[in-house]
């Protein structure tokens, strides 16, 4: 039996299983193989001791061999056993059960998602109406999420779910809602701790904040200052050359800036290439004739991290005082916000 101070993970597969695992834990230095062993008959076996609650991995010890299960592992005992499409981790500590609600709900977005692309493909025109039904999915999934974050408020796999959805969907006010949710004791945990530093990064760039101020190599020559730069409307648009989504969206914004350059617009599209022959490169094969400046650091970008940017394209529309009146939005949404802006200058 797994002590309090330690884990035990017993492996009871098909008879025919055989070969060697690695148990690979998801860390904030990256993934870390913490254990490895062989597969006899389908029987197999590890043991350890965790510091902290830690997502870990199940894999063959080719790491580009399909995953085979992933769990919370803390200090407790672990079964596994064979499922009809997937491996089964059952344990007698709290945190898998927790973390199996939340998985099940993911599990079933993921799903609902792949049906709806597979009827998509089969149907293009109904391409919108599946559009607005899977969105209806995602609300309740995440009035759902919000829910289980309430129901289990004490625990660190709450915080950890909160933490894992930070780089893609959160915006500060659902993140500040879920934080809000948690208990001291889950807020005191790395990943607590994690969002409240998120959190206080994101709410210096939400809505109605003064967009912090910027200066940055322009393309073409020159330094540009954010704040320096006059315009009725200004688009903060993050993007990088090898960014499909962004580059498809610079048609758009090519036709916006057309439109809206002589009334007051000014787009200033922040690059997070690390490579400048690329940066200039796409530059000048969509046209992007507007402001383009980049600090060429990459995923270490310093203008990035200031507006606490996770994913690109990712947009902040400022008025003439540099304050956010919105963010990320695209295509004709950006196209309305910014004619409803110019107008009011009048």
């Amino acid at each position: 039996m797994a002590q309090e101070d330690s884990y035990k993970i017993e492996g009871k597969l098909a008879n025919t299983v055989n070969g060697k695992l690695l148990l690979v834990a998801n860390t904030d230095k990256g993934m870390l193989d913490i254990g490895e062993a062989t597969v006899t008959n389908g029987v197999f076996e590890f043991t350890g001791r965790m510091p902290e609650l830690t997502l870990v991995y199940l894999m063959p010890v080719k790491k580009n061999a399909v995953l085979a299960a992933s769990f919370m592992l803390e200090n407790a005992n672990y079964t596994i056993t064979m499922g009809a499409n997937e491996l089964i981790v059952e344990s007698d500590g709290e945190a898998q059960k927790v973390w199996k609600e939340f998985y099940d709900l993911d599990k079933y977005l993921k799903q609902s998602q792949q049906q709806l692309d597979m009827q998509a493909r089969a149907n293009p025109p109904q391409l919108q109406r599946l559009q607005q039904e899977f969105k209806k999915i995602v609300a309740k999934v995440e009035a759902d999420e919000l829910t289980l974050i309430k129901k289990h408020n004490d625990s660190p796999v709450s915080a950890f779910v909160i933490a894992s959805k930070l780089p893609q969907s959160l915006d500060e006010v659902k993140l500040a809602e879920r934080y809000d949710a948690l208990s001291e004791k889950a807020k005191a945990t790395s990943y607590g701790k994690q969002i409240a530093a998120d959190l206080e990064m994101m709410k210096k760039v939400a809505v109605g904040e003064i967009a912090p101020n910027f200066s940055a190599p322009l393309a073409d020559g020159g330094v540009l200052s954010l704040h320096e730069t006059k315009a009725k409307v200004k688009v903060v648009d993050f993007w990088a050359s090898w960014c499909g989504p962004c580059r498809a969206e610079n048609v758009n914004l090519i036709k916006i800036y057309k439109r809206y350059r002589p009334k007051g617009l000014e787009i200033i599209s922040v690059s997070i290439d690390d490579n400048r022959q690329a940066w200039l490169s796409a530059i000048g094969q969509d046209g992007s004739d507007w402001k383009n400046v980049s600090d060429l650091k990459g995923g270490q970008s310093e203008i990035a991290t200031a507006y606490s940017v996770k994913g690109i394209p990712c947009t902040f529309i400022l008025d003439g005082e540099n304050r956010i009146v919105a963010k990320n939005l695209r295509g004709k949404d950006l196209e309305k916000k910014i004619d409803e802006m110019l107008k009011k200058k009048k």
